[in-house]
């Protein structure tokens, strides 16, 4: 796969789905973004972040992902890699469990850290589940011309 820069589009919404899983091809992006020759821009990709969590969720190390990702032709090949290791109904859980996120558990110094990642919260107080918060901010820092 080539990389990516993300400093002039986002990575692709948090909804989209890979091999059945919700956020794939975001964290797909991030990744080719982090690969020689991209820009990641104002993404991160933290071990404490979505992307790993949903790695977790479904049972692929987050390095064993980059890897593939790395290495793979195109997303066809990602997808085959991805298929032969998933589980239909872990699949499942981890998307509702991901579409579910939501900044309301967390701690007021984890908040203030998330808030600082996504500064459209501040004009959004509304936003807690995550995906309308990456889409919100997606939205904000990539207008449409």
């Amino acid at each position: 796969m080539q990389p990516l820069d993300l400093t002039f589009r986002p990575p692709r919404g948090p909804r989209e789905k890979l091999a059945g899983v919700c956020f794939m091809p975001r964290t797909i992006d991030k990744l080719r973004a982090e690969m020689p020759g991209g820009t990641i821009g104002k993404y991160i990709n933290p071990e404490v972040g979505v992307s790993n969590y949903m790695c977790k969720r479904i049972g692929i190390p987050m390095e064993e992902l980059r890897a593939i990702v790395a290495a793979a032709a195109d997303e066809q090949e990602i997808e085959a890699w991805l298929n032969a290791r998933l589980d239909p109904v872990v699949v499942e859980e981890a998307n509702r469990k991901l579409e579910t996120l939501s900044t309301e558990r967390l701690s007021p110094e984890n908040l203030a850290i998330v808030k600082g990642y996504h500064p459209v919260m501040e004009h959004r107080p509304e936003l807690v589940n995550y995906f309308e918060i990456f889409e919100a901010d997606d939205a904000a820092t990539y207008p449409d011309p």
